[in-house]
Formats: structure tokens, C-alpha cells, sequence
């Protein structure tokens, strides 16, 4: 789907939106697709957790020192928003403010916070941050200047690599099923005509591709093999259709730069394997991804707007104010159309909006207690309780 195909459709589902003079790159998600990021959001947090992860909040801004020691102030400021201050002298000053491009280099910082054990390893952080990145080729919300990601971070021994991988491919497989999307996977190793170019030695690689290969054949998964690996270490990279979807990726310069070691068997200092994750990628990337495959017809289980009801007359609105509340209180995403508008073209509104459950109220429902469904499968009465158990079973199912 072209950008402006998508641009068009996702301000017509109130989904998101651009406005000039806010700025090309920076879209708002509206409160619908603000809704679809947070349901995502507390699914993919909820299960990083139950999977070891622990969640951090790290600050979107910083003096710029951190990205000196990353060496990243030097060699990519174009990329960067950077903010001079009356401490600073020119823009590669470490009192610089710097709005963070990455989360890694904070990630590390936590780390080093305290002395680390072979006994604690691995140790895995996840977390929801806001990143920013002077973007050139600007595609809705696909690619903009301000990124909401899902980051991870994941320290661990030599020995546990291959493991640490599958269990990470897993939950990312996880995450792609539930979202109902279909996938494809690249390993990016080196290309062995520049050697000298890469950071790490041959073994470490070498090592390092066959705990990925390891970990895709042990998961029956397809996968290619390119040498577009960045200088710092090999990844699997994840593609949606032709569209990044999310990455692994191994960084053997960072760990070092940081001088961030655990105490080992012997009692000795050394450098774990730090893993760099994302679980969907960037989330307005993934709302791109679902907009074009679903066409608004999302999922139930992360549909902003489950049921709407609409009620023919003023006389019904307690009746209609009943059902939703009943609805909210199970835990259903439902509200009432108080627009200024005729039933007809109320219920057409909620047809174009994919609205999963369409309720009409009319004198006949309000005599009996009973509600007019429509559905993309039926067209039925029921009761409240009958829709309540319809509405859980298919959230259940992911229907």
C-alpha cells in the first residue's frame, strides 16, 4: 500500500493524523490508534515479564558524554538531535542535551549500576521508549522522527547464547501469531572480503552465527543468509513483507565501550554477549503493518472499539448507557453514538469504521431487554449477557 493510500485510510478510521504545521515526520495517533499501541503494549510488557525480562524507564534526553563513550557523538550527529546549551562549547560538548537516538547505551548504564555475577546471568531488561531520529525519507507513520519502540536487552554467558536466542525467537514468534501476521527471517553475517572492517574477532562470529543458525534450525524456521552485517556484530533480522518488522541483533563494541563485565567461575572479570532485541519494532511501524493488512478490520482482541451501540430515540439513551456500562464493566471496549445524526446514518458510520459489534436500540428492544446485534457474521437479537460471553469468547479465540 502506497503512503498516502495508508495516510488516507488511517485518518478515515481516526486512527492517525498529520498536521502541517506540527511538522513532516512527527504524526499524532489518535485516540483509536493510540488505544490499538496500548493494548499491544501491555501484552508484549506482560509477557516479557513472565519470560524474565524486567521493565525500565529510562529518560529520552541526556547530556551528550553518554553517546561520547558510545563513540556515536562523532561519527553520526546528522542523525541526531542535538541541543547546545549555556554549559556547552559547539555541539560535540559532553554538556550538550541530546534527545536519544537508541536506548542501548542506557540499557548498559543500568547494568553497570552494581557489580554483576555469573550467578545472575542472564539478565534481561525490556522496555517502551520514545526515540529520535533525524529521519530523510519520511513514510507516514511507517518511518518518522519520533519512534515509540520496544526495546530489549539481554546480558548473558558465552555458553548460553544459542539458548538465549531461541528463547527470544520464541517470543517474538509469539507476538508475530498473535498479531496474526506471516514473516520472514534474514541472518546478516560479515562480508568475509572486508574482514577488517568488522569489530571482533573471527571466532566471536563465527560463534555468534552458529548460535543464531542453531537457534532458527531448531525452531524449523526458513531463513537467509546475507553480508550486510553492521561493523559491530551479526543479527537476524525480521521482515514483514518487504517492511522491517523487528531484529536481533549481537553487539560486540558496545559491551567493551562501556567496560561493562560480570565476575566469572574464577573469580575473574569478563565480558558477557549483549543482545540488542526489539519484540514488534517500532509500534507506529507495527500500526502501519496492521492498518495494511487488516484494512481496519482488526483483530477483536485489539480493535479500539469493540461494540457501539446506537439508540433511535432520547427515550432509550438510559437503556443504551445501561448495555454500555454493562459492556465496560467486563472489561469490553464499548461506547454510544451521541453524534447529531439519524440512525441509518449512524450505523453506516460504524459499518465504515469496522466496528466489530453494531447495537441498535429501538422501542422494541427497550420493551423486551433485549439488544439488535450485527455482526460481521450474523444479524441476531440477544441479551446483554448473551453478547457479553459472544464478545470474551472470540477475544479469547483472537478472532
Amino acid at each position: 500500500m502506497k503512503t498516502n493510500e495508508l495516510n488516507k485510510l488511517g485518518k478515515e478510521l481516526e486512527l492517525y493524523t498529520h498536521v502541517d504545521y506540527i511538522g513532516k515526520g512527527f504524526p499524532i495517533i489518535l485516540p483509536k490508534g493510540s488505544k490499538v499501541i496500548e493494548i499491544i503494549r501491555n501484552y508484549v510488557e506482560a509477557e516479557e515479564e513472565k519470560n524474565g525480562y524486567q521493565i525500565l524507564r529510562t529518560p529520552s534526553v541526556s547530556r551528550a558524554e553518554i553517546y561520547m563513550i558510545e563513540d556515536r557523538l562523532e561519527n553520526q550527529k546528522d542523525d541526531m538531535y542535538i541541543i547546545e546549551t549555556e554549559n556547552s562549547i559547539g555541539d560535540r560538548d559532553e554538556n550538550c542535551i541530546v534527545l536519544r537516538p537508541e536506548v542501548s547505551p542506557f540499557h548498559l548504564a543500568v547494568y553497570k549500576t552494581k557489580q554483576r555475577s555469573y550467578k545472575a546471568m542472564p539478565i534481561k531488561y525490556s522496555e517502551t521508549a520514545t526515540v529520535f531520529k533525524n529521519e530523510k525519507d519520511i513514510k507516514g507513520i511507517s518511518k518518522t522522527r519520533q519512534i515509540t519502540m520496544s526495546d530489549e536487552s539481554i546480558f548473558c554467558l558465552r555458553d548460553d547464547l544459542a539458548k538465549q536466542i531461541k528463547e527470544a525467537l520464541e517470543l517474538s514468534q509469539k507476538f508475530i501469531s498473535k498479531l496474526g501476521l506471516e514473516v520472514t527471517y534474514k541472518i546478516e553475517n560479515w562480508n568475509f572480503n572486508k574482514k577488517e572492517e568488522y569489530i571482533g574477532t573471527i571466532d566471536e562470529w563465527n560463534f555468534a552465527v552458529a548460535a543464531m543458525k542453531n537457534a532458527l534450525n531448531s525452531l524449523n524456521v526458513e531463513y537467509e543468509e546475507t553480508d550486510k552485517a553492521e561493523m559491530y556484530g551479526p543479527s537476524i533480522q525480521i521482515y514483514y513483507e518487504d517492511r522491517d518488522f523487528s531484529s536481533l541483533q549481537i553487539d560486540f563494541e558496545i559491551i567493551h565501550r562501556f567496560s561493562a563485565t560480570f565476575i566469572n567461575r574464577n573469580n575473574e572479570e569478563e565480558y558477557p554477549i549483549y543482545i540488542r532485541r526489539t519484540a514488534v519494532g517500532s509500534y507506529e511501524n507495527l500500526l502501519a503493518i496492521l492498518i495494511e493488512k487488516y484494512q481496519g478490520n482488526f483483530p477483536l482482541w485489539i480493535a479500539p472499539v469493540q461494540v457501539v451501540v446506537i439508540s433511535e430515540d432520547e427515550s432509550y439513551r438510559d437503556f443504551a448507557k445501561e448495555v454500555v456500562n454493562s459492556m465496560l464493566q467486563k472489561g469490553i471496549r464499548a461506547e454510544e453514538d451521541l453524534s447529531d445524526t439519524n440512525v441509518q446514518n449512524k450505523e453506516y458510520k460504524a459499518v465504515d469504521m469496522k466496528i466489530p459489534y453494531i447495537i441498535k436500540i429501538g422501542e422494541s428492544e427497550y420493551k423486551r431487554k433485549k439488544i439488535k446485534v450485527r455482526a460481521k457474521d450474523f444479524i441476531k437479537d440477544m441479551s446483554i449477557d448473551e453478547l457479553i460471553r459472544e464478545v470474551q469468547k472470540c477475544q479469547e479465540q483472537t478472532c
